[in-house]
């Protein structure tokens, strides 16, 4: 009876040895099942969705040429002339630098003939418009940047009347061609501010 009872203790000790061998702790729980719903719970989850957006519908945005503030002043010393200062900003989030080219044309014409001031002063014109839109001042720039521009006048009296903006894209395409009175007299003035605001 004693031999039976040992040869029984040892075959339920080999059952617990191959069972503890053939369970993996890698393997997953089970997991328990979900409570059941009840219809009105059911219902309105069946009526819910997810919104998703394809890659084609996501537009990363592009930078933008805005003219923030244009800032202009008649000096008479030391030089005679339009002192302009450009204030361009790009409003749109994104890595990529707006790009472009600037020119501005200031013009009198009220002695009888035409009088032009051009900068940069390296410009040559053909007509209306540069010969080279890669003659202008360079913009290149993230978040903001400042155009400081000097257009003198080459009589000693008199001034400049109207001043127009030029901004070109790097491509050579034309974005915005802007003429703005001035208010001038002659004599020295007071800087004047115009907000435009414009996307180029």
């Amino acid at each position: 009876m004693s031999r039976l009872i040992v040869v029984l203790v040892f075959v339920f000790l080999g059952c617990l040895i191959v069972a503890g061998c053939t369970t993996s702790s890698d393997e997953p729980a089970a997991k328990p099942e979900p409570e059941p719903l009840d219809e009105k719970t059911a219902a309105a989850a069946r009526t819910r969705g997810v919104v998703t957006r394809s890659p084609d519908d996501v537009e990363e945005a592009k930078p933008q040429v805005v003219l923030s503030q244009m800032t202009y002043e008649w000096r008479t010393s030391p030089d005679r002339g339009m002192q302009v200062t450009l204030n361009f900003t790009n409003p749109a989030d994104t890595y990529e630098r707006a790009r472009g080219y600037v020119f501005l044309i200031a013009e009198a014409t009220r002695s009888g003939s035409l009088i032009k001031g051009v900068y940069p002063w390296n410009t040559s014109m053909d007509g209306n418009l540069p010969e080279d839109h890669t003659d202008g001042a360079h913009l290149l720039y993230r978040d903001r940047q400042e155009v400081r521009a000097f257009l003198p006048y080459p009589r000693s009296d008199g001034c400049f009347e109207t001043l127009r903006l030029l901004v070109f894209h790097e491509n050579g395409k034309l974005l915005t061609n802007r003429t703005y009175e001035l208010d001038f007299t002659g004599a020295p003035s007071a800087k004047r501010t115009v907000n435009p605001g414009f996307d180029l």
